[in-house]
């Protein structure tokens, strides 16, 4: 996983760095089961009370694979501390792809993070 070093908040993207990004595709068998595409990673954000959420974006045509997510970040209501709090995370959604060659996590006009080893469990 790379991770630009020091990320400062850009216009759009209240992050201020980002870390520990992993992924991987759960094709665990049991009844009912479809291959689920798990994202996690940690942001830090200028104050607590942010809610943070992944939005899956573009596919590009190689194969496998590489998936965009856009982290997008709603800021609190009202007034906060201003005090820097590590934020957790995730997206779990069911995925057509039986592999996916890397994840790339941007947030504003910045890539977060690149996850080039996408696992699989089985």
């Amino acid at each position: 996983m790379e991770t630009p070093p020091d990320t400062p908040a850009v216009k759009g993207c209240p992050v201020l760095e980002s870390r520990n990004w992993h992924a991987w595709i759960d094709r665990m068998p049991g009844p009912g089961s479809k291959p689920t595409l798990n994202i996690t990673g940690e942001v830090d954000l200028p104050t607590p009370g942010y809610s943070v959420s992944l939005t899956a974006g573009p596919a590009d045509r190689a194969m496998p694979p590489g998936l965009r997510f856009r982290l997008e970040a709603k800021s609190p209501d009202g007034m906060v501390p201003q005090v820097v709090t590590p934020t957790e995370v995730r997206y779990r959604e069911v995925t057509p792809y039986p592999r996916i060659r890397e994840i790339i996590i941007g947030c504003g006009d910045t890539v977060l993070a690149t996850i080039p080893d996408v696992t699989i469990t089985e």
